[in-house]
């Protein structure tokens, strides 16, 4: 019995044995083994000669470390690290290469991997040219800002002054280009700007600034215009030239009373209170202490009231619309209207601006007083009236008849309207009749072959404004043996 037991853990050990051997072979029983090895780099980037130049070629799967390799060498001055698969260094020459990468990993197990890639290195980028060949001129105590330009280079651009010296007062930035600054000193500076790029590609350029003695300033205003008391004033001194901000001053004499000159403006404003003539001499003076100054004076007039200028109204007639404004001259800001005395026409009103409106609905003459005032209470006041008549009517209503070879006379009638009147007639009278234009008088001696009964449209005008009024009336006229 001993001996079964002890053939039986034998067997159990061979198996034990034999399991550990195999698991071994196939990865302790895993179905697949390391992960294929592969570039995963499918294209370079381009560089340029002379400028830096850094990528890598990238792999995955098998066991690292890798080893890489390339074939053929890559363009000068480009080194491979074999280790990492970077490419870095700074190419001289331009073109386009191929070149075959091999990827090798530390296991035994799998192949080398190779691809091709190809390499462009562009040719160098263009020297930075100077392409400012003048500069503008300044003026001593004004600001001065202007660019040099340049075109091409590569990379940031760094400006310096190669030779000479600028304008006292400016300076050149030289990241941007800019010569900036206030110049303080007359005269021309001759200099050499001087442009390099990052690679150090450089470029130089003559060029000069001229710098203007500053330009004084002079009053350009020789005169002012009058003022009224009560009334706002407001006129600039105007001045061209100097440097900076301009400073006003009464230098002589003063300003009418309660008027100013603001110092920043040169504006004379305010609102005088005294009638007169003021004289006085204005100082004006720039940032650099250069002056100038002008006699002038302001008349200020005494107050002006207003007058009415509106001396008699048209007439109005009952039923027909009555608009008329009254007119005034003089005056200080908003005049303002009304009645100080009598009444209107009855169903007219008097508006504050001056416009007497309505329909008069009596006939008959109105007397009354208007009063205009003006912003600082002065008045004036004017009689008025306005004659209201009634509405022009033809009141004859029949036409005595006429005899051949007879004289006739018939004066045709009205009532209202307003005087003087013109008669018409449609058709012509009868022929030896005639119709007075004046009048509205018919007369004459009608002839033979006159004989029978005519029908006539006569019509009168009146000389109302700013509307005539017209009446008409049909009337016939037999003519009889």
């Amino acid at each position: 019995m001993r001996h079964g037991n002890l053939l039986i853990g034998s067997i159990l050990y061979a198996v034990t044995l034999s399991c550990i051997y195999v698991l071994g072979l196939i990865g302790c029983g895993r179905p697949d083994g390391p992960e294929a090895l592969t570039i995963l780099t499918s294209s370079l980037p381009e560089g340029t000669v002379n400028q830096p130049y850094s990528t890598s070629v990238r792999g995955s799967g098998g066991t690292t470390p890798y080893t890489w390799s390339v074939t053929p060498a890559l363009p000068a001055n480009l080194g491979f690290d074999t280790t990492t698969g970077a490419i870095t260094g700074t190419p001289v020459t331009e073109g386009t290469s191929s070149h075959t990468f091999t990827l090798r990993d530390s296991s035994t197990d799998l192949p080398p991997v190779q691809r091709s890639l190809a390499l462009t290195i562009n040719p160098p980028n263009s020297p930075p040219t100077i392409t400012t060949t003048t500069l503008p001129g300044g003026t001593v105590g004004l600001a001065y800002n202007q660019p040099v330009h340049a075109s091409g280079g590569t990379g940031a651009l760094t400006w310096s002054i190669d030779v000479g010296t600028l304008p006292q007062g400016l300076s050149l930035n030289p990241t941007t280009g800019v010569i900036s600054g206030t110049p303080t000193v007359a005269g021309t500076s001759s200099f050499t700007v001087r442009v390099a790029d990052t690679v150090g590609q450089t470029d130089t350029q003559a060029l000069s600034i001229l710098i203007n003695p500053p330009s004084p300033p002079t009053i350009t205003t020789t005169s002012l215009p009058d003022g009224t008391v009560g009334e706002a004033y407001n006129q600039p001194v105007h001045a061209s030239g100097g440097t900076g901000a301009l400073t006003w001053s009464i230098d002589v004499g003063t300003l009418p009373q309660d008027l100013s000159l603001n110092p920043t403006t040169g504006v004379i404003s305010g609102t005088p209170t005294v009638a007169g003539t003021s004289s006085f001499t204005v100082r004006v003076a720039d940032t650099v202490g250069q002056t100038d100054t002008q006699a002038l004076s302001i008349l200020i007039n005494p107050l002006n009231p207003p007058t009415i200028t509106t001396t008699s109204l048209p007439g109005g007639t009952v039923g027909l619309a009555y608009d008329e404004g009254l007119q005034a001259t003089g005056g200080t800001g908003s005049l303002v209207w009304s009645l100080s005395g009598g009444s209107l026409p009855a169903n007219l009103t008097l508006s504050s601006a001056g416009t007497i409106s309505g329909t008069p609905t009596n006939t008959g003459t109105s007397n009354f007083t208007v009063m205009v005032t003006d912003a600082l209470a002065q008045s004036s006041t004017q009689p008025l009236s306005i004659a209201v008549s009634a509405a022009l009517t033809i009141t004859t209503t029949s036409l005595p008849d006429a005899r051949v070879l007879h004289s006739y006379s018939k004066t045709l009638q009205r009532s209202g309207g307003v005087s003087p009147f013109i008669w018409s007639v449609s058709p012509a009278l009868p022929t030896g009749l005639s119709l007075d234009t004046s009048t509205g008088k018919i007369s004459g001696t009608p002839a033979v072959l006159t004989i029978g009964t005519y029908s006539f449209t006569f019509t009168v005008e009146d000389s109302s404004t700013p509307t005539k009024q017209t009446a008409s009336k049909v009337l016939s006229l037999t003519i009889t043996l």
